[in-house]
């Protein structure tokens, strides 16, 4: 390894978001093109443009051939949503880019440098719908994975409890067509999970309502559930927070059915994955109180919740907890 190539990944980085932000990726989106040409197209100097274009070159983003540039397989997912696509998860990563600049002060104050979701959610309503939808694309990625899992076979009604912009209830929808799925959220975002879902042709397959997992019943009025799923809404939280999370998430699931928790959490000796334990310093730097919660913590709330002993699968990117309602 070498120490100064890991000082200066940050660079690689820059020109990806640079060229997203900048719109790059469109402007090639048609075939190759000069400099000069990209530069009109995206309004900017040809001296500056001309530069970026030979860096994203010599890092094997775009190809050369002479004085024209195109696009690879790699770099036309950044005109894509969906699985694999770029485009939204882009427009994420430049979000934290400066924060990261500045985990030093995270850590010396053990406090986030963004607001809390609730905050965001109340004083920038833009930003959240353009978050939760970049994170319908990881969503749509990550499925096929945790439904491979079986832990939502023979369930006829799914309740995606806190499924945000609803990416993994429109691929439940559509890789479970014998089960009823209910997406519930908070009533601000109801309209960004149902635009999603009109998006997909998934309307009548997925019932939105508004719930709350702080409150008793989550504003669910005593509905039951034959498998309640939590989706990477732990690591948001404290553990006294998140243990009362999984209780009440815990009462919605009926006799005989399934609490199904995924997450990025970590083992008794810490993370391994260099991803996860940078996902760890991620929820230090974002989210107020978050942080990665131990998988065994996690066991014991399912226990305390009266639920059995968790399967646990081991996915690209977390740990499915599969636990069965023992009342």
């Amino acid at each position: 390894m070498d120490p100064y190539q890991e000082l200066t990944l940050y660079q690689r980085s820059a020109v990806l978001m640079a060229a997203a932000k900048l719109g790059l990726f469109a402007a090639l989106g048609d075939g190759p093109l000069t400099p000069a040409e990209v530069a009109g197209r995206v309004t900017a100097p040809v001296d500056s443009i001309a530069r970026l274009l030979v860096a994203m070159s010599a890092l094997d983003y775009v190809s050369r051939n002479g004085e024209r540039f195109a696009l690879t397989d790699f770099s036309k997912t950044f005109l894509r949503d969906g699985a694999g696509g770029m485009v939204k998860l882009a427009w994420k990563e430049h979000l934290f880019y400066t924060a990261w600049s500045r985990l030093a002060d995270a850590i010396a104050s053990d406090t986030a440098l963004f607001p809390s979701f609730a905050d965001r959610l109340a004083g920038d309503f833009p930003s959240v719908e353009k978050f939760l939808l970049a994170l319908n694309d990881l969503a749509e990625l990550g499925a096929p994975g945790v439904i491979g899992t079986g832990a939502f076979i023979g369930a006829k009604t799914i309740l995606d409890l806190g499924g945000g912009g609803g990416g993994y209830s429109a691929e439940f929808a559509r890789a479970l067509p014998e089960s009823q799925v209910t997406l519930a959220d908070l009533q601000k975002i109801i309209p960004i999970a149902e635009g999603h879902m009109n998006r997909k042709g998934l309307r009548d397959r997925v019932e939105v309502v508004a719930a709350d997992f702080f409150r008793d019943d989550c504003g669910l009025e005593g509905r039951k559930f034959d498998c309640v799923f939590l989706s990477h809404i732990l690591h948001d939280f404290d553990l006294s927070a998140s243990s009362a999370i999984v209780a009440r998430a815990a009462r919605l699931v009926r006799t005989g059915g399934k609490l199904v928790i995924l997450d990025v959490l970590a083992p008794e000796g810490g993370h391994s994955n260099p991803v996860e334990a940078l996902f760890d310093l991620m929820m230090l730097v974002e989210v107020p109180r978050g942080r990665t919660h131990r998988i065994s913590d996690v066991c014991e709330w399912i226990a305390a919740a009266g639920m059995g002993s968790p399967k646990l699968h081991k996915l690209y990117f977390g740990i499915l907890l599969e636990s069965c309602a023992e009342r």
